[in-house]
């Protein structure tokens, strides 16, 4: 098995965006470095001004350089693209989207670090990114002899040298949890315990679904929403769905259940699961039982 440790840089965020830097290392199986790519490529739109104060690639440095699809980092990707070999990335939905637009479909196993700390170190520190890993976890202590033999210098976002820093975190991954553990929990969404962003950061999951459940309903309907926290959100709806009351969470009703509305206020209640759009499935189940309970 060859474990690959990659990470691209991208003239940006958006659908449109494409890559102008390709970097992985090559590892065998006691974690040593067999091959290191590291390409600068030309892609077919401009880097974003955002883009270049993150990794500092000027349209400069890309003058005569290939298309990602014609470097030998790339060309070489794909004859390590199989079923034997593993990919490692942080945060993998970015980079394999990327790559997607350059004709390239996963095959290897793969693990996602930051979902891994994500779903095992929910509350260890304020941030899941590499670089606060690499100064909390002092990574950072393990760079200088390994970039001192490579000759490169370790920056903050370049891809090369964000390569490194996955490559060390990996390896502290390893050391606490299994290669075929963490493969498998990133073969499907990841139920997490804590929420990881927002209001309720930090807090778990279930105690929202008890406390503030319309908040997670809010959070079901954000854009961009990922796998892991979707599928969290749906599992705790569903463990805590007997032992909490539904109340409406808005309007002049907020506060009471459906019960309560339908004494005083049935028109509401029809006009809330006829008309509006936005009202959550859960709730909307509820108050539909209750009308056909008491016509």
């Amino acid at each position: 098995m060859k474990i690959i440790v990659l990470d691209t840089e991208t003239t940006g965020m958006l659908e449109k965006d494409r890559i102008c830097q390709l970097s992985y290392l090559v590892l065998n199986e006691d974690f040593e470095i067999e091959e290191v790519h590291n390409d600068l490529c030309m892609p077919p739109l401009p880097i974003s001004y955002e883009a270049m104060a993150i990794h500092h690639i000027t349209p400069e440095m890309l003058e005569g350089e290939p298309s990602c699809v014609q470097t030998k980092a790339y060309k070489r990707l794909l004859e390590l693209n199989s079923p034997a070999n593993l990919m490692v990335i942080q945060n993998a939905a970015f980079d394999l989207g990327m790559l997607s637009k350059e004709g390239f479909s996963l095959k290897m196993n793969l693990i996602d670090t930051f979902r891994i700390l994500r779903a095992y170190y929910p509350l260890d520190g304020t941030s899941f990114s590499l670089q606060y890993k690499r100064y909390q976890w002092g990574l950072y202590k393990e760079e200088e002899g390994l970039a001192k033999k490579l000759g490169i210098t370790i920056k903050a976002h370049d891809a090369l040298g964000d390569v490194i820093v996955l490559k060390h975190l990996f390896e502290r991954l390893c050391e606490e949890h299994s290669m075929p553990k963490m493969i498998l929990l990133c073969s499907e969404p990841i139920i997490l315990s804590h929420i990881p962003y927002g209001k309720n950061k930090g807090k778990k999951f279930v105690d929202v679904a008890k406390s503030d459940r319309q908040d997670l309903h809010y959070m079901l309907n954000a854009n961009g929403l990922d796998a892991d926290v979707k599928a969290s959100i749906l599992h705790a709806l569903e463990a805590t769905k007997e032992s909490v009351t539904l109340t409406i969470g808005f309007g002049k009703y907020a506060g009471k259940t459906p019960e309560e509305v339908l004494e005083i206020d049935r028109n509401y209640l029809l006009w809330m699961v006829n008309k509006m759009d936005n009202l959550n499935a859960e709730l909307k189940e509820a108050i539909e039982k209750i009308l056909v309970s008491y016509p």
